[in-house]
């Protein structure tokens, strides 16, 4: 089968090392080099930056991209950023002059520099070396510093084994780090499913859905932390408020259970189970910390733990008139909380609707009392769903419909439906100020077509921006295959 990897527009990679292309390096500023002006910028200059291509003659920069400067290479082109720093497999730029090598990276359809040979092999190699250290600017610089002014939104690719990290300010991927295989694979991935960071924005989590790990990273570094096994396939990971406990849910068939991961120690401290459990997806803790709400995608229940003690006080049908012990109907799938913890969100991606569409179902929480209230429809097979923090809104990614349902959290009814999103929404997260909904869509069935049709690798996924004023999307960014979770920083939740 032959695979295929479009522009990753909006792209930096994570600083990775020459020799493995999924290795985090660090990122101190170096001794000053000149190695831009001296090596890269010559290059540049004589293959692609002449006044007619990227060098701002009569016709301004082709597709936006000027290389006359470092700083001007790290605007990026209007598809987004062309290097990444730390790896060079994953850069447009390294695409789109690598006219047949897939060892090296993708291979892109749009061969640059346009109309003329191809630059020779060793100034592809000076290139690549450049990107994988750093892709540094005379001074020894890397681009994107940190701190980000405007925060991040890390995401999981999970068809390549990658976390990126979106700066919010530039609207550029500024990193992508490699949590399972090294790519070029030459094994399955061991899939990141789920990404998720603390409150205090120190730490990111990820679960690896085929590896059935739970892995720990620095969030300014990328430093990788530890891992602990979390069971079969690790689907969803909530911490507490202060960070020190994770619940990771196993999505898996005939097993229902939760692992409670001290996060000091990555160590699992506890397994929670119980009969009714049934393939655990969903998960969300309560703003005020006390309970813990786990959705059973495979028995259609949802289950109030609390936290105190972690012991389960109530296992709830999703819908009325559902049999005991349970069912297979509804399928819940994810979990949203309203800021004041007076509304529970559950979305259910079961075709229970006469038109083949699922529904969300709405708790309430009344002290230690909890009632189903109602349900409201969605779009087909609706998965991740998140509360906006002021508590106007709760949008729900429809895999389906290739849609995102909006319902009003003041009356808890529909509001509207954001069309055209994308191919399989996935996952979602709401920046802190309500203002803007960031969604992932994984784009592997009937695949929306890349920017630069590329081989050698997967179909990219998007990251898709949508404004909570205006209900429509405003940006959509390539990024690497089958997108999947996601969360900003800065950000309170899980």
């Amino acid at each position: 089968m032959k695979l295929k990897f479009g522009l990753l527009a909006f792209s930096a990679l994570a600083l990775i090392g020459c020799n493995d292309p999924n290795q985090v390096i660090d990122t101190p500023v170096i001794p000053p080099s000149g190695e831009f002006s001296t090596e890269i910028k010559p290059i540049l200059d004589r293959s692609c930056g002449s006044s007619s291509c990227h060098g701002g003659g009569p016709r301004g920069f082709a597709g936006g991209l000027d290389l006359a400067s470092w700083e001007a290479i790290f605007r990026g082109s209007q598809y987004g950023a062309v290097v990444i720093p730390g790896n060079h497999y994953m850069s447009h730029l390294l695409q789109t002059i690598n006219w047949s090598d897939t060892t090296l990276s993708p291979v892109s359809s749009l061969r640059m520099p346009a109309s003329r040979d191809q630059i020779p092999r060793s100034d592809i190699q000076t290139i690549s070396t450049w990107i994988d250290n750093g892709a540094r600017n005379d001074a020894g610089a890397v681009a994107f510093p940190e701190p980000r002014p405007s925060g991040k939104v890390f995401f999981t690719s999970q068809a390549v084994d990658l976390v990126g990290v979106l700066d919010i300010q530039t609207g550029l991927v500024m990193r992508y780090i490699g949590v399972g295989n090294t790519l070029p694979f030459n094994q399955p991935p061991q899939a990141p499913h789920n990404v998720q960071i603390d409150d205090q924005g120190l730490y990111y989590y990820v679960t690896m859905i085929s590896a059935n790990k739970l892995k720990k990273y620095n969030a300014a570094t990328n430093e990788f932390l530890g891992e602990v096994a979390v069971g079969q396939s690790p689907a969803h990971v909530v911490l507490t408020a202060d960070g020190g406990k994770a619940y990771v849910t196993n999505f898996f068939r005939t097993l229902g259970q939760v692992f409670v991961v001290n996060t000091a120690t990555m160590a699992v401290d506890r397994i929670i189970t119980h009969p009714l459990m049934d393939a655990t997806h969903g998960a969300r803790i309560s703003h005020d910390g006390q309970y813990l709400y786990i959705g059973s995608n495979g028995s259609d229940i949802l289950s109030i733990i609390r936290t105190s003690n972690d012991s389960i006080v109530a296992n709830l049908h999703v819908s009325n008139g559902l049999p005991s012990p349970g069912s297979f109907l509804y399928k819940p799938y994810q979990i949203a909380v309203r800021n004041d913890d007076q509304f529970i969100y559950i979305s259910c991606n079961g075709s229970v609707m006469p038109d083949g569409r699922g529904v969300v179902s709405i708790f309430r929480r009344d002290g230690d009392v909890f009632s189903f209230v109602r349900q409201v429809p969605a779009g087909i097979a609706p998965l991740q769903l998140e509360a906006t923090r002021d508590q106007r809104f709760v949008f729900v990614c429809n895999r389906g419909s290739g849609s995102v349902s909006v319902i009003s959290a003041d009356s808890n009814v529909a509001y509207t439906t954001i069309a055209n999103v994308g191919k399989q929404p996935h996952g979602i997260d709401i920046s802190e100020d309500s203002g803007t909904v960031y969604v992932t869509c994984e784009n592997i069935i009937a695949s929306e077509p890349p920017h630069h049709p590329i081989s050698g690798s997967t179909v990219p996924g998007f990251l898709v921006a949508i404004s909570t004023n205006t209900m429509s999307v405003i940006r959509r960014i390539e990024v690497g295959g089958f997108a999947a979770g996601v969360s900003v920083t800065p950000g309170r939740g899980n």
